[in-house]
């Protein structure tokens, strides 16, 4: 029996696309990192998602609080008259302003959460398409320059930005922070007992008030640490790789943080893992799309949401699933 010689010809590309998709970021050291940079904002978009999974919250507002800070960082990097010339100074400043303003708009979901008991999905949803308005509205007005049209900011000052990490790449010094995070999480979670009680609270849901803590307290601290988390990350992200704010929308990360943090199975170290092999599967996907015309990089995207959604309703049917079961104990008893 004959091949059919199409057949050959498209699976040939296939296997030559598949295998291109995984080497291409490994075949420069410039490529490689623009691997270790991409991953760097979905590594903290997963580590503050992951301390609400661990909480047994879905809350995805890590999204808003990236542009919102991003904003506030802005704020801070075009001023002259704060920036005091220094770049540890001015950079600790930027990185300071956005993870404060991620904490402190993270105690909005977490207030009506523990105080309302409001679902936190919702909330946190409608919580980004409010701060991205605000963000937006303030960019236009009062951030970018004035007589020219557009959605951008003014630059940054120097001294506000990051400093790069390795010679003739976009890996900036945003990195080092990222493992610093990584690292204080971990330490957060397996070492102290506030982590304990964030574990226990996620598996059980009565063990803050059993065990004399308040859960209003633990929520509230819960989400001022995610959202600092978040903020840290939307400024490393702006002052490590961008020039001026340039964001028209959001930058998705609420549900890739899901991502980062149900691939990682909730675990620091696990988030590590997964943001880095999500921004390999990105570059790798980008820079075929690049030198490849037959390649449409939203392909990716689509994985990423399938992926998504099939991780995401784990939570749900889990949720299901033990409301059944209580239903039968009940029944039963």
């Amino acid at each position: 029996m004959k091949s059919n010689p199409l057949v050959d010809l498209s699976k040939s590309f296939a296997i030559d696309i598949f295998i291109n998709l995984l080497t291409y970021p490994s075949r420069s050291m410039f490529y490689f990192g623009y691997v270790l940079v991409k991953m760097v904002p979905l590594c903290f978009a997963g580590l503050a998602t992951l301390l609400y999974f661990r909480t047994g919250l879905f809350n995805l507002s890590t999204e808003g609080v990236f542009y919102i800070s991003g904003v506030v960082a802005t704020w801070f990097a075009i001023n002259p008259n704060i920036m005091t010339g220094n770049e540890i100074i001015d950079t600790t400043i930027c990185l300071l302003a956005a993870g404060v303003s991620g904490a402190l708009i993270a105690l909005i979901p977490g207030f009506l959460k523990a105080k309302l008991n409001a679902d936190e999905m919702v909330i946190s949803l409608m919580l980004n398409s409010i701060l991205f308005g605000i963000g937006y509205y303030i960019v236009i007005n009062y951030l970018a320059i004035s007589g020219i049209t557009g959605t951008a900011s003014a630059d940054f000052i120097d001294t506000a930005r990051l400093t790069k990490l390795i010679p003739k790449t976009q890996v900036h010094t945003g990195l080092i922070i990222m493992f610093v995070a990584v690292a204080a999480v971990y330490i957060l979670l397996f070492n102290t007992k506030l982590g304990y009680s964030i574990r226990m609270t996620g598996l059980n849901k009565s063990f803050a008030k059993y065990s004399g803590m308040s859960a209003f307290g633990l929520f509230m601290t819960v989400h001022v640490l995610a959202g600092f988390i978040g903020g840290l990350g939307s400024g490393v992200e702006l002052m490590g790789l961008y020039k001026k704010f340039s964001w028209s929308q959001l930058p998705g990360l609420g549900f890739t943080g899901a991502l980062m943090a149900s691939i990682g199975k909730n675990h620091p170290i696990g988030v590590l893992i997964a943001a880095f092999g999500i921004s390999y599967l990105r570059a790798g996907a980008q820079l075929l799309a690049n030198s490849n015309p037959y390649i449409d990089i939203s392909m990716i995207s689509i994985v990423e949401v399938i992926l998504t959604l099939l991780i995401s309703s784990q939570y749900f049917l889990r949720k299901w699933r033990g409301k059944q079961m209580l239903k039968e104990e009940q029944k039963n008893g």
